[in-house]
């Protein structure tokens, strides 16, 4: 016998006492849901209709202040800007951001760098420590960000005479770790933004809610045949992430089911990694030679902080117009044969930055299908899945088919396997990464839906009205990667399991009771809490001893560990029965990181830290020492480059012969 898949079938039954009651309370209350967007935020409203079903989903167009007037769209731009001494958040900062610096007064991609630890993302911004308003880390702009939003939310609800109780789910990356969790988590409750355990909705599965209720009114229901367990790989490739979820739907005696079995790694990698390539090897090239300069003339740090994010805008416009024209195409001619042609798209604008060297000028900004079509091929290769690299390691760009694969070996299923691949995310309306996927999933039935942009909140604001209005959640989230602790024993490394991969969450707890410390009276306890292997670190735990005589050799430390419904890692510990306090300290950075790359996180945080104190502007000390962590590591080039901004800010401190040396260094080693 076959099933249909449809919200109301995923639903468990209930029985009609409990169904009244839930009536009354959805009668009482506004059901939001928001799609926290790396470049583009959307906020839905969901209801249900007389016959409960189907439920109705409605993207709600947000007022956006422009420099001259006001501007409404469903879409936020997830952008603040500070101008004329005035803060514009949404389409009214995302307008500024060609004539605005990028961290100094213009704000962007900050949900991507939440969960790090780097003391001042923004040493530069101009809401400083003396600010009334401080946008110096993500998770300030991130707050800020928030206050507009809520700001807008309450509006709408006083304007359409909605009940005043809201409740809310947020969609966030599949793959955001326990660290990211917490930082968004903080910055929701800081604008009352209340959110009740599971009220966190992984992406990839807010689209497919929001697909199942798509597919149901457009009469495209999947059907289910009797004993069979089709297995649903959502490709979502935003502006930020590639979050990559497996599902698996069937039938049991409560009905019909779906559940996570695997989650892709977290990767830094999205539409926006496709604009910065645009950006370094179209447009940059473009840029220097209609100006008369080379890379050469120019430090890495003024490249990758001025004059690359400048090209951005620029970048992502001519990707989305090649994108369109390679769309039109189709219909006409074979993928293959379209990607071979030296047809050019252009914008017709002029570029202008100012640099140390002078005003650097593109007119005509212009990019070839082949051209595109070369750097899509660099986020598509299967043969290699090491990081494309730029400008000195500073720029790595991943394939999109390392988070396929990392979803694909932790479900221990083969791409044959795979029945549906449902598209999500603006990027993967890109002709060639939807070619690529496809091939590489040739079996399988392809689903795409009718607004790939709306599409996560509205699945956001059915979580919402499911979990919060009927105490149900459609489906269960697992961990995405393993939790490890590092410990020592004798100077000997240990490394301790505490979840597995695609543990369901909340999950059970976990004790770990043969932890000793390793000296008599030590105060403070330091274990690394990792993602995945012991170079990506999720938390540094710092245990503090209850009393001043400190820990004792002889006594256990007993750890309890959990996974909350929000994906949140708690620990509590004891010593001797006395709770011990337990703080999380978030990593330098959300990736695997080397002992090297920990060096020059820890530089390069104190050397931002130091700017931020001095008003943006680096000090001499602050600059010497993070060229002796760069000449410690090993990276010479940057070594050298900050010795040259110690001779162009303080040169009375220069020392021209060691800046030749270096370079004359670097020159050797190449030539090697």
């Amino acid at each position: 016998m076959t099933t249909e898949l449809t919200i109301k079938n995923l639903l468990p039954t209930l029985t009609e006492s409990k169904l009244q009651e839930m009536k009354y309370n959805i009668s009482n209350t506004t059901f939001i849901g928001i799609d926290f967007g790396t470049s583009t935020t959307v906020v839905s409203i969901a209801a249900i209709q007389k016959n409960d079903i189907p439920i109705i989903v409605k993207s709600i167009e947000i007022e956006q202040k422009l420099i001259d007037g006001i501007y409404k769209s469903y879409l936020i731009p997830s952008a603040i800007a500070y101008f004329n001494g005035k803060i514009l958040v949404g389409q009214g900062a995302a307008d500024l951001r060609f004539k605005l610096r990028d961290s100094k007064n213009f704000w962007h991609s900050f949900k991507m760098q939440l969960g790090e630890d780097v003391g001042c993302h923004y040493p530069e911004s101009e809401l400083g420590k003396d600010s009334s308003i401080k946008i110096l880390t993500a998770q300030e702009a991130t707050k800020l960000f928030f206050k507009f939003v809520k700001d807008k939310i309450d509006q709408f609800v006083k304007q359409n005479n909605l009940p005043s109780h809201i409740e809310y789910a947020v969609s966030i990356p599949a793959s955001f770790e326990a660290n990211q969790r917490k930082d968004l988590i903080n910055c929701l409750e800081a604008n009352n933004i209340q959110i009740n355990k599971q009220s966190l909705i992984d992406e990839p599965n807010a689209a497919f809610l929001s697909y199942v209720l798509e597919s149901n009114l457009n009469n495209q229901i999947i059907k289910i045949p009797e004993n069979t367990y089709p297995n649903i790989l959502v490709f979502d490739f935003g502006a930020g992430t590639c979050d990559i979820s497996i599902l698996e739907i069937g039938q049991d005696n409560k009905g019909v089911y779906s559940k996570n079995i695997a989650i892709s790694k977290f990767e830094k990698l999205g539409g926006n990694d496709i604009d910065k390539l645009i950006a370094i090897d179209v447009l940059l090239p473009q840029l220097l030679n209609n100006s008369g300069f080379t890379i050469e003339n120019f430090k890495t740090r003024e490249l990758n902080e001025n004059i690359i994010p400048k090209l951005l805008k620029t970048a992502e416009k001519l990707k989305v117009q090649i994108c369109n024209s390679v769309a039109l195409q189709k219909g006409q001619k074979a993928l293959p044969e379209i990607a071979k042609s030296s047809d050019c798209v252009s914008l017709g604008t002029v570029i202008e930055i100012d640099t140390k060297k002078g005003t650097l000028i593109l007119e005509n900004p212009k990019i070839s299908i082949k051209q595109f079509a070369e750097i899509i091929s660099l986020f598509t290769k299967t043969n290699s899945l090491l990081p494309t690299k730029r400008i000195e390691g500073d720029n790595e760009f991943v394939s999109i088919f390392n988070p396929i694969n990392s979803a694909l070996k932790k479900s221990k299923l083969k791409k044959e396997q795979i029945d549906y691949v449902l598209f999500i995310g603006g990027s993967s309306k890109n002709p060639f990464i939807q070619k690529a996927v496809m091939e590489y999933f040739n079996e399988s039935e392809y689903l795409i839906p009718n607004d790939f942009q709306s599409h996560v909140s509205a699945g956001s604001a059915i979580h919402s009205l499911i979990y919060n209005g009927f105490n149900k959640n459609i489906i269960q989230p697992i961990t995405s990667e393993p939790i490890i602790l590092i410990t020592t024993d004798n100077k000997t490394e240990i490394i301790d399991f505490v979840f597995e991969a695609g543990c369901q969450i909340p999950s059970e707890l976990t004790v770990k009771n043969n932890l000793f410390p390793q000296f008599d009276g030590q105060k403070i306890i330091e274990i690394p809490v990792c993602i995945g292997n012991k170079n990506k670190i999720l938390y540094n735990l710092k245990l503090y001893s209850p009393d001043d005589n400190g820990f004792k050799k002889s006594e256990p430390i007993k750890l309890q560990a959990e996974i909350n419904a929000d994906k949140l890692l708690l620990i509590r510990a004891t010593a001797a029965n006395k709770a011990v306090m337990v703080e999380p300290i978030n990593p330098f950075a959300n990736k695997d990181l080397t002992t090297n790359d920990r060096i020059k996180h820890l530089a390069e945080k104190e050397f931002r830290l130091s700017c931020a104190r001095n008003g943006g502007e680096p000090t001499y000390e602050a600059l010497n020492a993070l060229h002796n962590a760069y000449e410690k590591i090993g990276l010479h080039f940057k070594a050298a480059e900050t010795l040259e901004q110690i001779s162009e800010l303080f040169p009375k401190n220069a020392n021209y012969n060691n800046i030749g040396l270096y370079y004359i260094g670097i020159l050797n080693h190449l030539y090697e």
